[in-house]
């Protein structure tokens, strides 16, 4: 399945960063984050991101790594006072992670363990659901940080198929800074009308 291209730019109300193929250009939706209508619009000079990495961290990511120092500072001073915070490890590693999207509502497939990854993320079950008061679906779920460490420009993305299996897209999102051992609820926007399931694709981070 060839790579989906996306843009990316950021909300009008609450400046959250927002990721969306190239041809959701003009269009008004929900934000991920706020909730506010927001018009998809690239922020910056235009540029097209490959893949499961987002190339160029901007000023956003700048002020984070600025506020990265004081917040690993505070999480050694905890550690140091209570001891070392001590993570479960999954039992194992899940086979596969598709959910379905029909007339009567999101159908979730069982997904008892965590699905762990060599680069020290957890995603748990995943859903395809609708936004309420509209037509418009994301997929939504939780990223887990297994590492004892801060995670920058962690991004998120899905395969999108129609009831005949075939791809019709991919659906991402991002998240600036993940604590450690912290978790992180993604929303990513489904733009391909005809999707009905949505798979696990890829998880990165930017170095």
């Amino acid at each position: 399945m060839a790579e989906a291209d996306f843009l990316k730019g950021e909300c009008r109300h609450c400046a959250g960063h927002l990721e969306f193929p190239a041809d959701a250009v003009g269009e008004t939706v929900p934000c991920p984050h706020c909730g506010q209508p927001t018009r998809l619009a690239v922020v910056g000079p235009p540029g097209i991101i490959k893949g499961s990495r987002w190339l160029g961290r901007g000023i956003g990511v700048a002020v984070c790594l600025a506020a990265a120092g004081a917040i690993g500072t505070f999480w050694i001073r905890l550690q140091a006072h209570h001891g070392p915070v001590s993570e479960p490890k999954p039992p194992g590693m899940a086979k596969s992670n598709a959910l379905t999207n029909s007339t009567t509502g999101p159908v979730v497939r069982p997904e008892p363990q965590l699905q762990e990854l060599t680069n020290g993320f957890a995603i748990l079950p995943f859903k395809l659901e609708n936004s309420s008061g509209s037509s418009l679906v994301y997929v939504t779920g939780t990223v887990r940080n297994l590492s004892d460490r801060q995670r920058f420009g962690v991004k998120i993305q899905f395969a999108l198929f129609d009831t005949n299996d075939h791809p019709v897209g991919a659906a991402s999102d991002y998240q600036s800074v993940l604590d450690p051992h912290g978790d992180w609820r993604f929303k990513s926007l489904v733009i391909a009308s005809k999707a009905v399931t949505a798979r696990f694709n890829s998880i990165a981070e930017d170095k």
